[in-house]
């Protein structure tokens, strides 16, 4: 049989898909020669950028396994302090120190400042986070729906809470994480690509954002095009159904875990650069939930339908920052908002904004006749076409 007419035809199959994703490309590289580098645009098309990266791997876990994960801030938060902590440290004359932590100066040269450590630390906190995310998924195999929903929250919040530890807790960690005053890079040690440091606002940093958006786009299709993702998606309509097919799904779960966590420990790194800043406080559990809300909003398991979800989420809340006519929409009332709008989604498109598409073709008569042709120590096909599943009737043999 053609492979042309068997082939999966899933995200980005079509010539329009890719023609769409071409024109967001160009769009996203002319955009900051129009608007400059500097300002609120392509400030926030940074953020949007980084946020992007991280719903696409949450989706990985979400949408292409099925697993609710409400932790997913664990990755962000993580991958910002691996990455502050490594741009941070410093050699002095007595070794290496780092600069993080109150009134803690540290005089010396960045141990990583040569030109393009940059994706040397990106790929370090990608790979802590995939660790992490294989230790927090290890204990959570055996568990389903709900369940894992509340494991994965309980994990985030301890994270949480042990991140702010100081020197008044038996195991002081804020030396590391900085604590509930949070991390600030210092500007010697910042990063450079291309001969020029990595602020929020200079071209390097932008390109390297957008760089890593596309990266995870075909990453994370060619997973959903693989053997792996048919696993995947084996897991996520019947655990079970997959196990007794043979399906190993431990370890493909862990799979999805490790290859989520990494993703989530780039978009931390990332994010650390655009903030400058990395406060624990600010990295709760709300992050979470809100990249969660643009996956479902856009679709769970659809690769564009997770970018367009989160896009739309982020630029409503930049819409709802601005102050109309002397009325504004306090902080605490977006989620409230974003909560709204969730509902309405569900209730009249549960599938999400753009589901996954499946595009495929029935089986021809030659193509059935084919398959009842060969030979199987399991099942052979009955000899009627549209008698059962595929077009034929399963019979034991």
């Amino acid at each position: 049989m053609s492979e042309s007419r068997r082939s999966p035809g899933a995200e980005y199959a079509s010539r329009t898909d890719f023609v769409l994703g071409a024109l967001a490309l160009v769009a996203a590289v002319v955009l900051p020669f129009v608007t400059g580098f500097r300002g609120t645009v392509p400030n926030v098309a940074l953020f949007l950028g980084i946020y992007m990266i991280l719903a696409l791997g949450l989706n990985v876990v979400v949408g292409f396994t099925g697993l609710l994960d409400l932790g997913y801030v664990t990755f962000l938060a993580t991958g910002a302090i691996v990455a502050a902590f490594l741009i941070s440290l410093t050699k002095t004359t007595d070794g290496v120190d780092w600069a993080i932590g109150v009134d803690h100066d540290v005089v010396g040269e960045p141990l990583l400042g040569w030109n393009g450590s940059i994706l040397l630390i990106l790929l370090a906190a990608g790979v802590v986070c995939a660790f992490v995310g294989v230790l927090r998924g290890i204990p959570t195999l055996r568990v389903r729906g709900d369940y894992y929903a509340i494991v994965t929250l309980g994990f985030a919040e301890i994270l949480y809470e042990t991140a702010l530890w100081d020197d008044s807790n038996l195991l002081n960690v804020s030396r590391v994480t900085g604590g509930a005053f949070g991390i600030k890079l210092p500007s010697s040690h910042v990063p450079m690509l291309f001969g020029k440091k990595l602020y929020y606002d200079e071209p390097a940093f932008y390109f390297l954002v957008v760089a890593a958006v596309v990266l995870t786009f075909l990453a994370t299709h060619h997973l959903n095009r693989s053997r792996v993702g048919r696993a995947l998606a084996a897991i996520r309509m019947d655990e079970t159904a997959a196990r007794a097919c043979g399906v190993d799904v431990n370890r493909y779960k862990l799979v999805a875990f490790a290859v989520s966590g990494f993703i989530g420990g780039i978009g931390g790194g990332l994010y650390t650069l655009w903030a400058g800043t990395i406060a624990v406080k600010g990295l709760d559990v709300w992050q979470s939930i809100l990249i969660l809300c643009g996956v479902v909003l856009g679709g769970m398991g659809s690769i564009r339908g997770t970018a367009i979800g989160i896009a739309g989420l982020m630029c409503l809340g930049e819409v709802l920052r601005e102050d109309f006519g002397g009325v504004s929409v306090p902080p605490e009332a977006r989620f409230l908002i974003y909560g709204f709008l969730l509902i309405v989604v569900m209730r009249f498109r549960p599938q999400g904004l753009l589901p996954p598409v499946r595009r495929g073709l029935p089986l021809t008569d030659l193509e059935h006749e084919s398959l009842r042709a060969e030979s199987s120590t399991l099942f052979a096909l009955g000899d009627g076409p549209g008698d059962g599943p595929g077009g034929g009737t399963v019979e034991r043999s």
